[in-house]
C-alpha cells in the first residue's frame, strides 16, 4: 500500500470524469458532498436485470467506472468544487488473472479478493491510496509492491504527477 499526493487536481479531475482513465475499473463505493451527501454503493442490482443484461455482465458484481462516470460528474457539475469526494476502484478480476500470469508472480489469482485504488478529495487535496485484499494469509508482499509500482506508472502514462 502507498499513498502519494495528486499535484495537478485540475488535470486528475478531467481525467477522471471527462476521459477514459478509469473506464475499465469497477467501483465499489462513491462518496461526494455536494449540496448534500451522496453514498452511491456500486454492487449490480440484478433483480433490476433480464437475464440478457444479466449475462452480459460476465459475472460482474459493481459496476464499472463507464457505466457511472455520467451520473457522477452530473452530481458535480457546477461552478462549485465538492467540499469531499471518494472513490474506491478496483481491478477486474480477469485483469488480476492477466497481470499474475503475464508477470509470473508467486500467487494464485483465486487467492486475491482485488486489487484497489482510493481516491480522496478533501480539504483542497487529493490523494490515492492503492490496496490489495487476499483471501489468505500470506507474508509475501510481491503482488502488493508490483501494484503499487503498476498504477504509478499507469498514473504517469496519463500524465498524473504524483
Amino acid at each position: 500500500m502507498v499513498c502519494f499526493n495528486i499535484i495537478d487536481i485540475k488535470l486528475f479531475m478531467n481525467n477522471l470524469l471527462k476521459d477514459k482513465m478509469f473506464d475499465d475499473f469497477e467501483v465499489s463505493t462513491v462518496e461526494l458532498n455536494t449540496f448534500t451527501k451522496f453514498n452511491i454503493s456500486c454492487d449490480i442490482n440484478k433483480k433490476y436485470l433480464s437475464t440478457n443484461e444479466i449475462e452480459i455482465l460476465e459475472g460482474r458484481d459493481q459496476v464499472k467506472w463507464s457505466e457511472i462516470k455520467n451520473i457522477v460528474f452530473y452530481m458535480i457539475k457546477g461552478n462549485k468544487t465538492p467540499s469531499y469526494l471518494k472513490i474506491v476502484f478496483s481491478l477486474p478480476h480477469d485483469k488480476i488473472e492477466n497481470m499474475i500470469s503475464k508477470h509470473q508472480l508467486p500467487t494464485k489469482s483465486d487467492n486475491v479478493n482485488g486489487l484497489f485504488i482510493n481516491i480522496l478529495y478533501e480539504d483542497n487535496v487529493l490523494k490515492c491510496t492503492t490496496g490489495s485484499s487476499m483471501k489468505i494469509f500470506t507474508l509475501d508482499k510481491t503482488l502488493e509492491n508490483y501494484w503499487d509500482d503498476s498504477v504509478k506508472i499507469f498514473f504517469k502514462k496519463h500524465g498524473i504527477t504524483v
